[in-house]
């Protein structure tokens, strides 16, 4: 349809203009190659006198080409204003509104709770010491997502101090991504907040210019090469441009890049991007550095060399937040450490410290003489029996073979299970034994156990003891036909009944709920 009306076309002129910036760009765009082809006219053919702007200039005239350009830079100044706020955060939803707190810390562990104490009253921060000063601090954090009613981070709060590495470690889920992803402003908390060198994270956006981030997924750019990636982050980091050059040098050393620098991104191994990933997230360096699996995937000798950079940058007080599946490098590298289930730290502190809290004793690992095949059956068998003999300990047995043994003992000391065993050496023929502590990846396991257990059923108490009858019914008379066993009287039923309700989370009972509550 043809607008005869010249208001109306002038209206939808500008109405598309303002609306629009490509169609505002175009006609700035188009003018200039009008202005430029009658310029060219002019330069080859003098004596022309012809006139070659197009039907939409010459219909609007000339003199709007000024207005075009106004709107242009209104339309950089809005779309900047657009990406600050986005960048910001400042449009990100909270939730707060939504979430309903049923929160109590007197639930929390001793430590956890003493932690959080000292991160909420200011304690580190009011002191004049540097070294006890955190560079980062997580304040009762909380991350709800009211869609799927799901609490990822539940009141989290603990402090990291200058040169210390923190690790954070549990299963997938727990909310250590999720906790990581707040800090470094990828996403809106729900309540509380994260403290980068006593700066808000989601208040001034200069504190993240302080910290770097390896993420759990690779995220580079891959159209870029190594070198160039690291050249880039430098320059972002405002490092001088005269030390740039062997900043990315000394780091492409270390971190063993020097011989893919000028691959690009998307050509390299999922070990070669682990180690970039941590290169950029150590340069500058920054003051807290947030490692979420660093080393995932990176051959051991890369590993190694790795946890000697970490090493390194501690000495150099750079502070460090690690989470690893990986026991032995958080052994090695960690000063504290913090185990989280379902978005709460279950327990923290030093490695010593949770092994000698949350320790269930001593492994032992016996080797007997070899004489015989007999022999060596009935002596381990014997060095069985003496172990369980002994009532005034919890022993364990977790493994045997032919000549060999594995024992969790409990209920006992080093020195007391050393005198043990060489006082009866020689009578139960044994060859060799190591007594070790419980490990780290142990005490990481009771903790999964646990949330295995809760997961599996729901707690009950005697009240629900009417609706689990004919559960506990139906497994009993199952057992009763399909291994012989007797049937219980109703006394006897009942008498049962209340000794599984009072263990209700002993692994039988659980197995009887997965088999029978669908």
């Amino acid at each position: 349809m043809i607008i005869e009306s010249r208001s109306i076309q002038k209206l939808l002129y500008w109405l598309f203009n303002v609306i629009s910036p490509s169609i505002n760009a175009q006609v700035i765009i188009t003018y200039l190659l009008a202005k430029k082809s009658r310029l060219c006219n002019l330069i080859t053919n003098p004596l022309s006198t012809s006139n070659l702007p197009t039907k939409l200039l010459k219909s609007i005239g000339d003199d709007t080409i000024e207005w075009n350009i106004g709107i242009l830079v209104l339309h950089i100044l809005l779309f900047l204003l657009i990406l600050i706020i986005i960048d910001s955060g400042l449009l990100q939803l909270s939730f707060s509104c939504l979430y309903k707190s049923n929160f109590d810390e007197n639930q929390l562990d001793d430590d956890v709770l003493a932690e959080r104490h000292r991160v909420l009253n200011n304690e580190t921060n009011s002191s004049h010491n540097e070294e006890h000063i955190d560079h980062l601090t997580v304040n009762n954090l909380v991350k709800y997502y009211p869609i799927r009613k799901v609490l990822a981070v539940n009141h989290l709060t603990f402090g990291a101090r200058r040169g210390e590495a923190f690790g954070l470690l549990g299963y997938n889920g727990a909310g250590k991504t999720t906790t990581f992803r707040i800090v470094v402003g990828d996403l809106m908390s729900t309540q509380g907040t994260a403290y980068i060198d006593e700066q808000n994270v989601h208040r001034r956006i200069r504190s993240t210019r302080h910290l770097g981030y390896c993420p759990q997924e690779n995220c580079s750019m891959d159209f870029l090469t190594v070198q160039d990636s690291l050249y880039l982050l430098a320059r972002i980091r405002g490092i001088k441009p005269s030390r740039i050059k062997s900043i990315v040098e000394t780091i492409s050393s270390l971190f063993l890049l020097n011989p893919f620098l000028n691959n690009y991104i998307h050509e390299l191994s999922g070990g070669t991007k682990r180690r970039l990933h941590t290169a950029i997230a150590l340069i500058g360096p920054p003051l807290v550095a947030i490692l979420d699996e660093p080393t995932t995937g990176v051959d051991p000798n890369a590993r190694q060399q790795m946890q000697e950079i970490f090493l390194n940058a501690i000495k150099a007080k750079l502070t460090i937040i690690l989470t690893s599946h990986s026991m032995d490098e958080c052994e090695r590298v960690c000063n504290r450490l913090g185990i989280m289930v379902r978005g709460q730290l279950a327990c923290l502190g030093t490695i010593q410290h949770l092994k000698s809290k949350f320790g269930q004793g001593y492994t032992i690992e016996i080797k007997v003489r070899s004489i015989d095949n007999d022999t060596n059956t009935i002596t381990i068998q014997n060095v069985q029996a003496f172990l369980l003999s002994q009532k005034q300990y919890h022993v364990e047995i977790k493994e045997t073979t032919q000549s060999t043994g594995l024992f969790q003992i409990g209920g006992s000391t080093p020195a007391e299970l050393f005198q043990l065993l060489e006082e009866n050496k020689q009578r139960l023929n044994i060859e060799t034994y190591t007594i070790s502590q419980t490990t780290l990846e142990q005490i990481f396991l009771s903790f999964g156990k646990q949330i295995r257990a809760t997961d599996d059923i729901e707690i009950v108490n005697e009240n629900d003891l009417d609706d689990l009858l004919p559960l506990i019914r139906a497994h009993c008379e199952y057992h009763h036909q399909a291994e012989q066993v007797p049937l219980l009287n109703d006394d006897a039923f009942m008498s049962v009944a209340r000794v599984l309700i009072a263990n209700i989370n002993q692994e039988g009972f659980q197995l009887i709920v997965r088999d029978f509550k669908d």
